[in-house]
């Protein structure tokens, strides 16, 4: 088994080289550690911050919403996995999009992402410390930000295994709470709360709520539908972070795109189960929330009483924690493969501590520049994120169909569907959520892309040379 392990890691350094990089990080994540990773940046628990609004914009169909979003969110997924094979190295967007499209273009796409995955640990930051602040009150909300990042950035300077380790424990914790909920739910509906029973077609689809959605119109009320499934594309973020340790990964043409599938897939599942069965324990929720905002915790203490509400606090910090250490260490990770293809300064950002094999520079730096966070609008920062995100995810769709449909010119049978038709859908999946972002955020978007287009200016000389010099042989 060493020796076989040993054979694969060699492997693996030999397909990197081809792509002018040298093996430098520790290739220790086998598949599970690949999934739990990207659990880990997008929370299972993420599912109780979307529950409120989004079940009053669909009229108790959350259900409904999330199976259209996981069907949407996996013709991206499906884009990753077939980008990371391709080219199986840090940096996600970033590295898909200047090696099938154009060097130009992938500082930009970069860039663009880099919004979220700087921001991201900012936010589990904040939400941390906006629910211990209200569980100790006595204790301001800087001082459990400040702790929290101090903690999260030592894991993470501590090396990806200690990362990996510290993320599946944080998983498994946040996995047996959701059981845990939804075992109550289930024995307060047998119990005849509730809808009174487990089968109830309306708690997934209500023909009825439809119409009135639509004005009468059944086709009106599913734009509605597909609006609240917009929203919840949202909740899938993360399932992409898997790709920025694909050279930490064992065999990672196979196993990054595995992971991707399997963790897209996850958590569509979970959300989609979740939500049909809090439906079943409150049919009528949507309609008598006192804030839509906490109708988690409305939900959560009328079938689970105030003891839950104290634990579901408790847990959803664990998942922001666990959120924290995955997020922060893919953003060091994309400034890595930025910084040493010399598209920012390669001193500073690829730079490797030598014994712990990790960007230590960045994860120290992304730790002060999440202590801005203590001054930023909550709101704010997640339509940022938004922005960044959705501007990837149609950006690595396009990617499939130009390097796999244009440059290989697969375009036989089955080819023409993988490669054209399921990445173009993707694609306008992603643009139309994109579009429907809050004007705030598309006009700070795009002052982040200036300063963006700006620095590229500065870097190729007004764009009259590359941003940087890639190697490849395939």
């Amino acid at each position: 088994m060493a020796d076989h392990a040993t054979d694969t890691t060699r492997q693996d350094a030999s397909n990197l080289e081809k792509f002018g990089y040298k093996q430098t990080l520790n290739r220790v994540l086998p598949l599970r550690s690949l999934v739990f990773y990207g659990l880990a940046y997008l929370a299972p628990v993420t599912i109780f911050s979307t529950y409120g609004p989004v079940q009053v914009q669909t009229h108790g169909m959350l259900a409904f919403a999330y199976l259209i979003a996981t069907v949407g969110m996996l013709f991206t997924a499906l884009s990753y996995s077939h980008m990371s094979k391709a080219f199986p190295v840090a940096g996600s967007v970033y590295s898909y999009v200047q090696r099938s499209i154009s060097s130009h273009l992938g500082f930009l796409s970069g860039w663009a992402i880099l919004m979220d995955y700087l921001l991201l640990p900012m936010i589990n930051f904040l939400l941390a410390g906006i629910y211990l602040h209200v569980a100790f009150p006595m204790i301001p909300n800087w001082v459990f930000i400040v702790a929290y990042i101090a903690i999260v950035t030592v894991i993470n300077l501590m090396g990806i295994q200690l990362t990996s380790w510290v993320n599946n424990g944080l998983i498994i914790i946040q996995t047996i709470f959701v059981l845990f909920f939804v075992i109550i739910a289930v024995k307060f509906v047998i119990g005849g709360g509730g809808a009174g029973t487990l089968l109830d077609t309306s708690a997934f689809v209500n023909l009825d709520e439809l119409k009135i959605l639509g004005d009468g119109s059944g086709m009106g009320g599913m734009a509605v539908i597909f609006g609240g499934a917009s929203i919840l594309c949202l909740s899938f973020l993360g399932f992409d972070a898997v790709t920025t340790v694909s050279e930490e990964a064992i065999n990672p043409e196979k196993n990054i795109g595995r992971a991707i599938i399997i963790t897209c897939l996850a958590a569509g599942v979970i959300f989609i189960l979740v939500s049909y069965v809090f439906q079943l324990a409150w049919p009528t929720g949507w309609q008598e929330f006192v804030a839509s905002d906490s109708g988690s915790a409305e939900l959560i203490e009328r079938i689970g009483k105030s003891f839950m509400v104290y634990l579901f606090t408790a847990v959803y910090c664990v998942g922001c924690f666990a959120s924290a250490v995955a997020s922060q260490s893919s953003a060091a990770r994309l400034l890595y493969g930025m910084g040493r293809d010399g598209a920012l300064p390669r001193k500073f950002f690829a730079h490797l501590n030598e014994k712990r094999k990790v960007p230590s520079y960045n994860v120290i730096l992304i730790g002060v520049i999440s202590l801005v966070g203590i001054f930023l609008s909550l709101d704010l920062a997640v339509s940022l994120i938004n922005f960044g995100a959705l501007a990837g995810f149609a950006l690595v769709n396009i990617c499939v169909i130009v390097y796999y449909f244009v440059k290989k010119k697969q375009r036989s049978g089955l080819s023409i569907v993988k490669y054209l038709i399921l990445p173009a859908i993707g694609a306008i999946v992603c643009i139309a959520i994109w579009i429907s972002l809050a004007t705030d955020a598309k006009i700070l978007g795009f002052i982040w892309l200036g300063v963006g287009v700006v620095l590229l200016a500065v870097i190729t000389n007004f764009f009259r040379k590359p941003p940087v010099d890639l190697q490849m042989s395939e």
